[in-house]
Formats: structure tokens, sequence, C-alpha cells
């Protein structure tokens, strides 16, 4: 195995702190400091000065290293031979995150359209002048100028210029500015058109002062496997792992390879003794790693997994709270029925309007992965949903924008992240409840098999009070194996033949399964109480399958529980082609726990 420590001493070269100063004296810019950027642009002319070069019209730039932050100083010398306007002025970067133009900086413009010295701050594209200069301060057909900045550890900016008629320096304004948090680079910028290519000249470039101290936590960015036995780690800035603990799912590891990238992004390359499998979640955890300053990584602990393409099927709707608790809001679990990873990330929860159209679309946040056979429940505030439940802060409840779901009806969709494709959808009612459940605020509905069919009242039930009601994020407590039929079945079985519809996720519902000789048989199936009296319809002239079930909830036609006791399915099946009949009465138990 490499040595871990490698990654320390591979990270350091690019971080040391500098400060600088050069006159340009050794006639050149490529060393004693190296300054680096757009260097057919410049030369060191005659006079041991840095100056322009530009072939056309251009923007150009060179940079060197530095960390120069605070209880600090920096000096240069401008020349311009031509007027200042806004396509020709200078630049001196004196803070930058990196070696161009485009980095998070601070720096000093000499010439504009107002013809001042001012203190600009960027960040990415965004520029904002933060000390305004005195106008006209470069009015003229030449300018040469001496520009001074000092910043104390507040971030207390003072900017200085001073012209060659002066024996003083004029303070140009004051700021104090934190928003930029660290260097790396000083640098020097002009902007000339056709007729300036050579008009620009710099000299006595000074940064002396201290780095910044770095108070940040470095962030690990993203986990993923790369290769079967391979992950990869990013993070936000350089690490030192020569006392780090691998974890994972728990157990200490020890990569047999470890690669190192030092340049952006910074990341490491493990490669693991096993292979990883597929449908699966991996838990990866780093003990003892910091940054280079000794900062902690607090956030050390993620989750990866081999990812494969979503597909039809593969994520269902399972379980829906569309009345929500007291204490909690409403929720709506998915499921991954297939036995793949996938990542979840955006996936699209909304409803459907009246005119079939959809509301406002809600999505899954980034990152988030569902191994095979896993729950997600998601909802407003996963933070009340967890108290409510009693349950572990586990990712398994996700916080999203919602807006409240109506507690009698509605449409429910869950589609990919544009909602052009819809992965499940389900229309549900309150009168879907079992017949028990007075008061259905805080009582979800799950479905009672992923192979049930969605749309269909019989493929979801109250869950059970033993579990508040809702089984945000784990297994339903109404769940059920639906068995394959066996050929060594007669044609018509209950299962269980005991049951006991008290909602209480024990054997609540009974199933009526069936297995016909050929298709094309329609059935008729009532259920009958101990004198023979019709209680409850089950089926009228259903068109079977040649294998399924019915399911009976303990209700009666007159919308009330079936009392204790023995009843009696009576079915008939008829092929209307062929005349075939069969004809079967078995035993039902209502029981009462």
């Amino acid at each position: 195995m490499k040595k871990t420590c490698l990654i320390f001493m591979y990270f350091l070269p690019l971080f040391s702190f500098g400060q600088v100063y050069d006159n340009f004296s050794d006639g050149n810019f490529t060393e004693d400091p190296s300054w680096t950027g757009m260097t057919e642009n410049f030369i060191i002319n005659d006079n041991f000065q840095l100056q322009s070069n530009a072939p056309s019209t251009s923007v150009s730039y060179l940079f060197t290293p530095s960390e120069v932050f605070y209880d600090a100083e920096w000096k240069a010398w401008f020349r311009i031979n031509y007027s200042t306007s806004a396509s020709n002025y200078s630049v001196f970067y004196i803070i930058s995150s990196s070696p161009d133009n485009v980095g998070n900086a601070y720096f000093v413009k000499v010439g504009d359209t107002q013809d001042d010295v001012s203190l600009w701050r960027q960040q990415g594209t965004s520029k904002i002048k933060i000390i305004d200069g005195t106008d006209k301060r470069t009015d003229g057909t030449q300018v040469e100028i001496l520009v001074k900045v000092t910043r104390d550890s507040l971030g207390n900016f003072s900017l200085f210029s001073k012209l060659p008629s002066e024996s003083d320096f004029l303070l140009e304004g004051t700021v104090q500015d934190t928003a930029i948090e660290s260097s790396a680079y000083v640098g020097l910028l002009y902007s000339n058109t056709t007729t300036t290519t050579s008009a620009y000249f710099f000299d006595d470039i000074a940064a002396t002062g201290k780095k910044a101290v770095d108070k940040k936590s470095p962030f690990w960015e993203k986990l993923s496997i790369i290769e079967p036995d391979t992950l990869q780690l990013q993070f936000s800035e350089p690490v030192d792992l020569s006392n780090v603990i691998f974890l994972l799912n728990g157990n200490e590891i020890t990569p047999k390879d470890i690669d190192v990238f030092s340049t952006k992004p910074y990341s490491v390359k493990l490669t693991l003794n096993e292979n990883f499998d597929k449908g699966k979640i991996y838990t990866f955890e780093l003990l003892q790693v910091t940054d280079l300053a000794g900062n902690v990584l607090i956030d050390n602990i993620k989750q990866t997994g081999i990812i494969e393409p979503l597909a039809l099927g593969d994520l269902l709707l399972n379980e829906v709270m569309f009345n929500a608790p007291p204490l909690a809001t409403e929720y709506i679990e998915i499921y991954n029925a297939s036995a793949k990873t996938l990542d979840v990330s955006g996936i699209t929860l909304t409803t459907r309007k009246s005119d079939g159209s959809f509301n406002t679309l809600s999505h899954i946040p980034d990152g988030k992965l569902l191994a095979a056979g896993s729950y997600l429940a998601a909802c407003q505030d996963a933070d009340s949903v967890i108290n409510y439940f009693g349950l572990q802060n586990d990712g398994s409840v996700v916080t999203i924008s919602w807006s409240t779901l109506n507690n009698e009806q509605s449409t429910i969709v869950l589609a990919n992240l544009k909602a052009d494709t819809v992965y499940d959808e389900l229309t549900y009612n309150e009168k879907w409840h079992h017949i028990m459940i007075k008061n259905r605020q805080g009582v979800a509905l799950e479905r009672i098999n992923p192979d049930l069919p969605t749309q269909s009242a019989e493929s979801w039930h109250s869950a059970a009070s033993e579990v508040k009601y809702g089984t945000p994020g784990y297994k339903n407590s109404q769940y059920r194996e639906i068995e394959s039929i066996s050929s060594s079945r007669q044609f018509l079985w209950a299962e269980p033949e005991a049951f006991s519809p008290d909602n209480d996720g024990t054997d609540d519902v009974c199933f009526i399964k069936y297995r016909t000789p050929r298709e094309g048989f329609v059935a008729n199936a009532q259920i009958l109480n101990a004198t023979g009296t019709k209680v409850f319809q089950l089926v009228s002239n259903a068109l079977l399958s040649t294998e399924g079930f019915f399911s009976w909830d303990g209700r009666t036609d007159n919308g009330k529980i079936a009392n204790a006791g023995i009843y009696v399915l009576y079915f008939e099946m008829i092929q209307p082609e062929t005349g075939e009949k069969k004809q079967l009465k078995i035993p039902i138990v209502v029981s009462a726990r």
C-alpha cells in the first residue's frame, strides 16, 4: 500500500507561503519570482521595467504566487503613455484566489472613465468598487503613479496614491471588507486598444505581510465508485491524510492502493481489496482528517453505490399521509422496487390539476441514493416527521418544497426531473381508509404490496395503530407477501384462513386466491354468515386472470365490520364460451384479539 503520508507531501508545494518583491532588474519575469499568464504580451524593456507588448487589442495579465493577506502592504508603480479610459487602464491584483483575472480577488484599478485610482472586489463575474478614489487623478495624456494598499487583521483597507510631483501619498479612501478570506496570488493586468499595445509599464511590485489564518474546516465534496473496486474522494482543499482511518460500513479497512491528484479538484483515489456489489449502498467514513492548517473535517460520512439507470417500474408510490397529524407534516413515500441502486436526485413529486396539467414540481434533494428494496419519505419538514414517529435520522426522510395535499382526494404523480416521464401515479380517496378509522387525521394509506396495481383501492390499507398510523421511510405495517400460486393448490383458498380486521397491523386483511384451468372465466363471490345470509358481495361478474386474488378487509355491505365468528366464502366461476363451471365454499374466520 502507498503510504498515506505522501498525500500530505504532494499537496504542500502548491501552498508554499511567499512574499513578493520584483523590480525586474534581473531582466526577466519568469524567475525569482515566476510570473505566469499571457507571457507573450509582456517584455522587460531597456529600463528593466515590465512593459506591455500586445499584438492587438487585448486584456493581458501576469500572476505570481502570494498568500499575503493581513497586516499587509502592497505597492506598485505604473505608467500609461496614453489617456486612461474604459478601454485603456491598468490593474494591480493584490489578493487573488487564482492565477488569472476570473478568481475571487481585490484589485486596484488605475484609470477608467472617471480617471481615478480605485479599489474593487471581484467574486466570479461580479465586480464592485469598494473605494472610489479621486476623480481626474489619472487625467492627462500620460500617467505615472505609485499605488499603495494596506490591510489590517480586521479587514480594514486603506488605498493611497502618489504622483511624481508629490512628496507624500494621498489617501484615496478606506473600507472594511471581509468577503474574501484568503489569497494565493498577486497579479498585473492591462487593457489596451490598437493604439496602446506598448503603452503600459509596471515596476517595483511588492507584497509584504501575513498569510490568512485558515479557520475553515475542509469540505468533503463528493464520493463515487469509479471502478468495481475503486473509490474517488473529492475535497474543497488539500487535506492531510497522514493519520487517516478509513471505515467502510463501520469496519476499518486498509486500501491496497492510494492515488493523489494534487491539482483542482483535490481528489484521492482508493483501490480496495474487494469489488463493490450492485444494488447496495455503502457508508464510507473518514476519521482524523484535517486540512493543512489543522482544521478537522467535520462532515466525514458519505454514502455511495454502483448507480444504474432508472427505468419504468423501478420507483413506485408506496405510502401517503395526506391528512397530517397535529405535530408532523404530510409525507409521500416512494419505494425502489428494482434490484438496483438508484440516484433519485431531482426526482419529481407533484399533483395534477383538474385539467390534467401539473401543479408546482417538487424535487428530491441532490445526492440522494436509494438502495434496492429501500424506502424514502419526502415531506415539508423531515424533523417533524422523524420526531413524531420516533425515527432515526438515517436519511430515509427528506425535506422538499411541497404544498398541502387535499384531505379527501387528489392525484399524486412520481416523475423524472422534467416531469415528462411518469414513473407512477395514484389518485387516492379518503374512503379507502379502514372502516374502523373514525378520525382520519394522521392516518397514512399504505400499499399492501408493491406488486399490486397502484390505482386500486384493494392495494391500499390504513396504517396500523401500533406504528402511530404511519411508517415513513421503512417497511409498511400492512405489507403482505403475495405468493405465487402453487399448482398443488386447489383452485380457491384463503390466506389467512382466520384474520382480525382491527387495523393492528397483524392479519388485518384476508386474501382470497384463485387459479383457473384456462383463460376466460367470470366469477361471483359472496361472504355468508353462519345462517347463510349474505353479508358482503366480494365480486360480481369479475373477469378473472389465470391466477390472482381478491381481498376482504372484514367490511360488510352495510359499511360495518363483521362480528367475530365463522363465515363462508361462496365462490362460483364460469367459462361462458364452454359452459365449464366451478363452485366452492370455504370457511373464513373473523377473530377478535
